[in-house]
């Protein structure tokens, strides 16, 4: 019953996410998507909140279809990553233990993520633009439930395995995240919050540098600052790790297949924070042991340097790509 529920609310949640972003995009240019298809005006022009559910013009025609791709996609990946919390238990690790179980807290947190992910995905696919009121009310609900909840965490703040003994003597967790819930609440959540804007506006920074503009834009980097305050700073350098990789190379085959230059990446950001929150157990824990990593300071670092210098160096062969003639590489 608790997945129907989900995936009911999920539906819902991606018809209003198409609405408003059809109300936050009706002044941009948006490739025609938002223009209705009997007589070519713009939809959703008045601003007011009702407006966000229907999206049809004035004069009856047949309403704006991608829409039904939007609800049907998020009610699905609602269904999904529920099924993934509650029943494959993919973010059950031995450091965290809620007082309250997921299906009440932190899911919910995780899937109000989701849903403004999905809006960010969606105006960034239809205008390349990420709208302010989307990033900022998301800080805003991740930090207030954080301190008002103070056990939202996927994991704490810092967890330290050097001396951990299997079945004798397990990590140390310090004394203070035990004993001030609400204040480790705030704090998980901040430096998840600097991790995600500061990496990335420095990931900006040096694609600039090398590429001669900057491959992400602000909106990617206020993306990032929203997604650090849901999910803490551990699990934002998991997906700052996916995230240009995956996007270097599926622009890189856009930019084979059709010739266009520029891929938004706001999307890449967001499907690898949903794929880190999703396979979160056994990237921590049960296959690649990243834990191990944030355990340690100097690994930390090492990773980040490692991470920054492959990312210099993919950046350079796609500027080096990029040089070439699109009718060369499409022969």
């Amino acid at each position: 019953m608790h997945f129907v529920i989900i995936t009911f609310v999920g539906c819902l949640l991606g018809r209003i996410a198409a609405g408003w972003s059809a109300v936050m995009l009706v002044d941009m240019n948006s490739g025609g998507l938002l223009k209705c298809p009997g007589c070519g005006s713009p939809v959703s022009r008045q601003r007011r909140w009702s407006s966000c559910l229907p999206i049809r013009c004035d004069c009856k025609a047949s309403p704006v279809m991608w829409h039904i791709a939007a609800t049907l996609g998020l009610g699905g990946l609602f269904l999904g990553f529920s099924w993934l919390v509650l029943q494959a238990t993919c973010q059950s690790v031995h450091e965290v233990r809620p007082d309250v179980p997921l299906l009440y807290l932190r899911l919910p947190f995780h899937l109000t993520l989701i849903f403004l992910l999905w809006v960010a995905t969606l105006t960034d696919l239809l205008d390349y633009v990420i709208p302010d009121e989307v990033i900022y009310s998301g800080i805003v609900i991740a930090l207030v439930a954080s301190v008002t909840s103070g056990d939202l965490q996927m994991m704490h703040l810092w967890v330290n395995w050097d001396d951990a003994v299997p079945g004798l003597r397990g990590p140390l967790i310090p004394d203070w995240i035990k004993g001030y819930h609400r204040l480790h609440g705030l704090a998980w959540s901040t430096a998840g919050l600097l991790t995600g804007a500061s990496l990335t506006w420095l990931v900006r920074w040096v694609s600039h540098r090398i590429l001669g503009y900057p491959a992400l834009g602000f909106g990617d980097v206020t993306l990032m600052a929203m997604v650090g305050a849901f999910i803490g700073w551990q699990a934002t350098l998991c997906v700052l790790a996916i995230s240009p990789l995956a996007g270097i190379i599926i622009g890189m085959l856009v930019r084979l297949l059709t010739g266009r230059n520029f891929v938004a990446f706001g999307p890449y950001l967001a499907s690898s924070a949903v794929l880190v929150m999703a396979a979160w157990r056994w990237l921590w824990a049960d296959l690649l042991t990243v834990r191990d990593i944030f355990s340690h300071w100097p690994s930390v670092v090492g990773l980040i340097a490692f991470s920054f210098a492959v990312l210099c160096g993919l950046l350079f062969l796609l500027r080096i790509f990029r040089a070439l003639p699109t009718e060369r590489l499409r022969r």
